[in-house]
């Protein structure tokens, strides 16, 4: 019986210090938690910050935009469509590169839907600016209009998402594509 209590009190021994580390290694974990919550409240940036880094990448790319696709409507008006085309691929390589910038960008965390919202609508225009170049290259002026109308109303829903942001070159300004 002696080896009996003896090993029942060796196991309550033993879940006792079981227990502590369980404690210590919840401390750690929770302390773990803790910190990496502060590095993401530090590195999340606020609007006014989250603007103008966005900008900074926006502003050349909408110039260049706005060079490459000088004359395009024009273009297409005098079903120089093959020209046309070689426009809108530009721009469209110039637009996919500017919404890859600044998906990387880390964002407000308050403004996290609204900007979800807005890349969804940046996401359509790109493909809207494909299918217009597609059916440009395919000879096909009325669809290509019928698609640049869609571009446009669904660049002016984009805008009204981050209306309160304040972009600039961000925003969807249909004059810069021709």
């Amino acid at each position: 019986m002696i080896g009996r209590v003896g090993g029942r009190a060796r196991r309550i021994e033993i879940a006792k210090g079981t227990n502590r580390r369980l404690w210590a290694g919840l401390a750690v974990l929770g302390a773990a938690l803790i910190l990496a919550a502060a590095a993401l409240a530090a590195a999340a940036p606020t609007r006014d910050e989250y603007v103008s880094r966005l900008e900074a990448v926006c502003k050349p790319d909408a110039e260049a935009t706005q060079r490459v696709m000088k004359g395009a409507r024009a273009d297409v008006r005098a079903e120089r469509l093959a020209l046309a085309a070689g426009k809108f691929a530009q721009a469209t390589t110039i637009f996919g590169t500017t919404v890859k910038g600044i998906s990387a960008a880390p964002r407000p965390p308050a403004d996290a839907p609204k900007l979800s919202k807005w890349f969804g609508y940046l996401k359509n225009q790109e493909s809207y600016l494909m299918q217009i170049t597609a059916q440009l290259r395919a000879g096909h002026a009325i669809p290509a209009q019928r698609l640049t109308a869609r571009f446009i109303h669904n660049g002016n829903l984009a805008n009204n998402v981050v209306l309160a942001f304040g972009f600039d070159y961000c925003s969807f300004k249909f004059s810069r594509y021709g």
